[in-house]
């Protein structure tokens, strides 16, 4: 071959190479973005059969084979640490992508896709075939053996390793494996990005799900036109990071890591149980217990999926039979829920913990609204322990009466006529809302997530008329923002506890207005009037509740719509927002007149979907602030208090001091313990005990801040 053949292979093979390369050094440019991806993949994979002939081999008729070794990408060595070296966990692993809350999904690994990223070496790219024709390389496919196949050579990475490799090296701050707000965005870029995703050439339905202002166009949009990106980048984008107008600022919003070139935040990714995605090392473990799972199920678009997130797809059987990890995309900001398909569906939770170390799992009880049974959830002894804990609560604001409604204030209602209490602090309540939060899929405990536990009391004729647990504040009066459509907070979930049995026929149970009896067919369903009419003619009512009161028709919409009746250490989960943050007015929902001398006793926790009022951070009306500040006025629902306590170390008997709640221990308060910082209210005891003796106690007053010595 001359010397200039000999320069032109050079020349062109330095060019792929470079290509390859660019992007550890320049930002994306067009030839990245829009040739890369035809060869990239390829070239990689098939960079060790690739052959250049010599003159000497061309003079001697034989070829002599010369290795190209590409340099390993930044964090290929950490990664195969994770992974292993002998054999990839995601080969045979489709990833499938669903939206937070949609148990269809929006996006599946394509297995055409899959096969050629694992290295079928009979299809050339572009590259490939150009080099081939000019004569400068061969590509060595004559031994079926050495191709780079999945079944025959472990060695080779899979699409999904590639691709996260290939995503890491876009970003320029140092990321790490174990970290999940690395791997959100690690994830997302490989995801979401054309020239990095197993996705590319896939059918995608993974975007927006909100109504887009068009006088208010997405930043992303405005990124893309600037930069020349839009090609480049899937509206799985714009999912993940809803714009700064409809992502709520959660505690740990700082910690987010934006996706390299445009910025955008990234989602979050959970199982279908809820756990989140925090480490490559879990990603691997779930690969792993999907290809050792031995459920299988047909997929395909006539189709239905089984309830079980692990499938084998196509057609294939044994150990090639392809296995499907679902993964649920959750928006930069945003909470996960749950994505039901049917009554009667369970979703197991082996990573929440029960009492006893049973088994906590869930029912699908009603799809719309969102309702789900609890099973061994909490037992007897909790309940017994935070009912009486209720009863001894002296404080104003957390004893033991007359319910009150309303988004600020003390308001009685007349159709709201049980009594309720708090506990925030004690033992068995803050077990219970740890578990309640590790039920909705939160990986980290967040107290600024929820209220205190409402204990609730119903004796003989007592209810709560149909409502939402949502807040509304229409005109933002309030100087709490509750748009949690847009950066405002509201509650977004409510889980109940019931504490007492009450038998068929004695009320009290729990009624979704807006839902029917589980497995009722729709000429079954019985309408208002003629619930009330088999009512009265049952008699149970008569003497106890008045003729055409709203308690009367509780009773019979309770015995003809969707309700739960309370049993001892039954607990029920529903949603009163939709994924997106909007209301989901199906939620209505009330307690059913009590019509026994039993009394009902229950609690519930709600969860927000973002910092509450009364918390540093959380989301304002600022012009309502403003508006108050002007007036010297304070805002009346902002009744918390932030106390810190402080030992000056002056008193040697304080060396080895502890904090109580009560009788709730709470931390070490000695020498060598920093300050304790607590958010608590008006007329709370804290006692200051040594060797288990009361020393010193403080009442928290009215002021926002206080600060207490020893």
């Amino acid at each position: 071959m001359s010397t200039r053949a000999k320069l032109g292979g050079i020349c062109l093979l330095s060019y792929a190479i470079g290509v390859l390369l660019s992007p550890y050094f320049l930002p994306t440019d067009f030839l990245t973005v829009n040739v890369a991806p035809l060869f990239i993949d390829k070239l990689l994979l098939s960079a060790q059969h690739i052959s250049i002939n010599s003159d000497d081999a061309l003079n001697n008729e034989e070829n002599d084979v010369v290795e190209l070794e590409l340099p390993p990408m930044k964090y290929e060595a950490p990664y195969k640490q994770i992974i292993g070296d002998d054999d990839d966990p995601f080969h045979g692993v489709d990833i499938v992508l669903h939206r937070n809350g949609e148990p269809d999904p929006c996006m599946r690994q394509q297995q055409q896709q899959q096969s050629q990223l694992d290295g079928d070496a009979s299809s050339f790219t572009l590259l490939e075939k150009m080099l081939e024709r000019m004569g400068v390389i061969t590509v060595d496919n004559s031994d079926d053996e050495a191709a780079p196949s999945t079944a025959s050579n472990k060695e080779s990475m899979s699409p999904l390793s590639q691709s996260i490799l290939r995503s890491t090296e876009q970003f320029a701050k140092p990321l790490s494996f174990d970290s999940k707000y690395d791997l959100d965005a690690t994830l997302t870029h490989a995801f979401a990005t054309n020239t990095q995703s197993i996705f590319s050439n896939a059918q995608s339905s993974c975007g927006p799900t909100w109504e887009q202002d068009p006088t208010k166009p997405h930043y992303l949009d405005q990124v893309n036109e600037n930069y020349n990106l839009l090609s480049s980048y899937s509206s799985l984008l714009k999912y993940c990071d809803m714009g700064i107008d409809r992502t709520p600022i959660q505690p740990d919003h700082n910690n987010l890591v934006r996706l390299a070139q445009v910025k955008s935040l990234p989602c979050t990714f959970h199982t279908r149980e809820g756990l989140r995605v925090t480490s490559l090392s879990m990603l691997v473990e779930l690969a792993r217990e999907v290809k050792s799972d031995e459920g299988e199920c047909e997929v395909g678009d006539n189709n239905e999926e089984s309830d079980q997130q692990t499938c084998t797809s196509g057609n294939d059987s044994g150990d090639n039979a392809r296995k499907e990890l679902h993964l649920y995309a959750v928006s930069a900001g945003r909470v996960f829920m749950f994505a039901p398909k049917h009554v009667g569906e369970v979703f197991e939770l082996p990573h929440v913990k029960g009492p006893q170390g049973l088994p906590v799992s869930l029912e699908v009880m009603s799809l719309t609204p969102r309702v789900f049974d609890i099973y061994n959830f909490f037992n007897r002894d909790e309940s017994a322990a935070i009912v009486d804990k209720a009863l001894k609560e002296t404080s104003e604001t957390h004893k033991m009466k007359r319910s009150s409604t309303g988004a600020s204030g003390y308001n009685l209602n007349s159709k709201r006529t049980s009594e309720n209490g708090f506990d925030t602090h004690g033992k068995e309540a803050q077990i219970v809302k740890r578990r309640c939060m590790d039920i909705l899929g939160f990986d980290e405990y967040e107290e600024s997530l929820t209220d205190g536990l409402q204990v609730l009391r119903y004796n003989k004729t007592t209810g709560y008329f149909p409502h939402l647990d949502w807040i509304d504040d229409p005109r933002k009066k309030e100087e709490h923002n509750f748009d949690s459509a847009g950066i405002g907070s509201n509650r977004f979930a409510t889980i109940l506890l019931y504490m007492s049995d009450l038998e068929a026929g004695d009320g009290g149970e729990t009624l979704f207005s807006h839902g029917w009896p589980a497995g009722q067919a729709e000429e079954e369903h019985v309408q208002l009037d003629d619930a009330i009419d088999a009512l009265r003619a049952s008699g149970d009512v008569e003497g106890i509740l008045k003729r055409d009161s709203w308690e009367e028709k509780m009773v019979a919409n309770c015995r003809s719509r969707l309700a739960v009746r309370p049993h001892s250490s039954r607990a029920v989960l529903f949603y009163s927002q939709h994924p997106d943050g909007s209301v989901d007015q199906s939620s209505l929902h009330g307690g059913c007149p009590v019509i026994t001398d039993q009394p009902k006793w229950a609690a519930n926790l709600w969860a927000w979907n973002s910092i509450r009022g009364g918390f540093p951070g959380s989301p304002k009306n600022e012009h309502v602030v403003e508006k108050n500040r002007a007036a010297n006025k304070s805002p009346e629902n902002d009744q918390q208090k932030h106390a810190t306590f402080i030992n000056d170390k002056s008193d040697e008997s304080m060396r080895h001091a502890q904090l109580f709640f009560q009788d709730t221990f709470w931390g070490n308060y000695g020498f060598d313990d920093p300050p304790l910082g607590i958010n608590t209210f008006k007329g709370h005891k804290w006692h200051v005990r040594v060797d288990g003796e009361v020393i010193k106690s403080f009442t928290i007053g009215r002021d926002k801040k206080q600060e207490f010595h020893i």
